[in-house]
């Protein structure tokens, strides 16, 4: 059995407006039939479904949004749905697409069989075969000419240095130009880091799917690589970086043993310095790419869900950078108790006033649901926010020896000391920012639909 963990609402497709019934309009001009079902997606992400007649035959079709107009990515949206053409040519198993729509911006394409998380499949045998299929399909994704994707407009590499950089230094630009004059030093940290410690012992160029682990089966039959959103050419060991990732969410057994199967296929060989550092690069330019929406989000955020998003891929990034660097991180304590509002019963009242509206509208079920981990999260950073501060202005102080009374004269600080360090100074940052990381960790739990992200950590590599 596989997983589906998408909520829909169904449309009343005689009563649209807006953007649903921009995309419902698009969709019977294309195929010649409106659809038969419509449903829009409830998630963090903006979607729909429908039930399209082609060719005499309904098939379901996903209509995949972007992130949101402040969201930048390296890769666009029309170069995603141009990679997956790419692949259906090589005889790639991924999402057949039907076209774009440009308002609002969606690739159309079709919806695959089956589900996810192959950790559901109960049959050993069943279980590995999905994988190893899934491993076929990334070995022969890498085996397409790279040329293929440069007509399409992606960058090819030409040193080692560029191949491994070759998504970090576009995600890096993005985010700094994003924060401007802003310090945020965590993501500098990541970015310089990144920079000066890029491998300079691979050369294998491949279309690398970045968010590696995403794929369909059904029964025991894996169906197609799905979410492309930022792929890029670049070095197959990245894959298995992506997968301790996405092992997080949906388990895919011993990634060291599909790394081997990998490797039998190709003939590579994938150290485990080289996982180490795309861990850190994939999992580190994650979160920079979101961590600038949370000081403008857009109104239909999920707030909590993206700051879980934040704070999860930050740790896992600075997991990668502990394994480079063979040093263990810390086991942070928790923070006491030390109320920052005068009325203690305000923030859990918040919460009783969002939880008690009872609503069949589905969508409004969901909003409220957000604002309720909203409340939930600062209600936490009511109870804890005063000893929480007062560490990271110590923490901040003690990295670098300046009196610091207030946490924008810690983030400039240490943002100061970040852009003059040297690696001396790594396993030093390291610690610091794993200090940083905890507590934000801490203040998020039991927090909204992703909670369970603060329990996560990447797997081993051996």
């Amino acid at each position: 059995m596989s997983s589906d963990t998408v909520m829909r609402m169904a449309l009343d497709m005689s009563a649209l407006d807006g953007l649903d019934k921009l995309v419902f309009d698009w969709l019977q001009s294309h195929f010649g039939h409106a659809p038969s079902a419509f449903y829009r997606q409830l998630r963090w992400r903006i979607g729909w479904e429908a039930n399209v007649e082609i060719d005499g035959e309904v098939r379901g079709i996903l209509v995949r949004g972007s992130r949101g107009q402040d969201h930048k990515s390296p890769m666009t949206m029309q170069q995603e749905a141009a990679a997956q053409q790419i692949m259906e040519r090589h005889g790639v198993l991924a999402p057949h697409v039907y076209g774009m729509i440009e308002n609002p911006l969606a690739i159309v394409m079709e919806r695959l069989p089956g589900g996810i998380n192959s950790a559901l499949i109960e049959d050993d045998a069943a279980r590995w075969k999905v994988r190893k299929e899934f491993v076929e399909a990334l070995a022969k994704l890498h085996a397409i000419p790279v040329a293929e994707f440069a007509a399409i407009g992606m960058q090819v590499p030409t040193t080692a240095e560029d191949l491994a950089l070759n998504l970090y230094r576009p995600c890096i630009d993005i985010v700094r130009e994003r924060l401007g004059e802003r310090p945020f030093p965590l993501v500098e940290f990541f970015a310089r880091w990144l920079e000066a410690n890029a491998p300079k012992d691979r050369a294998r160029a491949g279309f690398v799917t970045g968010d590696a682990g995403q794929f369909l089966y059904d029964g025991d039959r894996f169906t197609g690589l799905i979410d492309f959103e930022v792929s890029y050419i670049g070095d197959p060991a990245a894959e298995f970086a992506g997968m301790r990732l996405r092992n997080t969410t949906e388990p895919l057994g011993d990634i060291s043993l599909l790394r081997e199967y990998y490797e039998s296929l190709t003939g590579d060989s994938i150290s485990r310095t080289a996982i180490a550092y795309h861990s850190a690069g994939f999992a580190g330019t994650n979160s920079m790419l979101m961590w600038p929406m949370m000081f403008a989000p857009e109104v239909e955020n999920d707030y909590v869900a993206y700051l879980q998003f934040c704070v999860a891929t930050s740790r896992w990034g600075l997991q990668g950078i502990a394994e480079s660097l063979n040093v263990a991180l810390e086991i942070v304590p928790d923070p006491k108790p030390n109320a920052t509002v005068p009325f203690e019963a305000a923030p859990g009242q918040l919460l009783n006033l969002l939880t008690g509206w009872q609503s069949d509208d589905t969508a409004l079920r969901f909003h409220l649901e957000g604002a309720a981990a909203l409340a939930t999260y600062l209600g936490r950073c009511h109870v804890y926010g005063g000893s929480i501060l007062a560490a990271d202005l110590a923490d901040a102080t003690a990295l670098t020896g300046k009196a610091i009374s207030s946490r924008d004269e810690a983030d400039a600080a240490v943002q100061a000391f970040v852009e003059q360090a040297g690696r001396e100074d790594d396993t030093k940052l390291v610690a610091f920012f794993n200090r940083w990381l905890s507590r934000q960790n801490f203040l998020l739990k039991g927090c909204g639909s992703q909670a369970y992200l603060t329990e996560t950590t990447l797997q081993p590599i051996r």
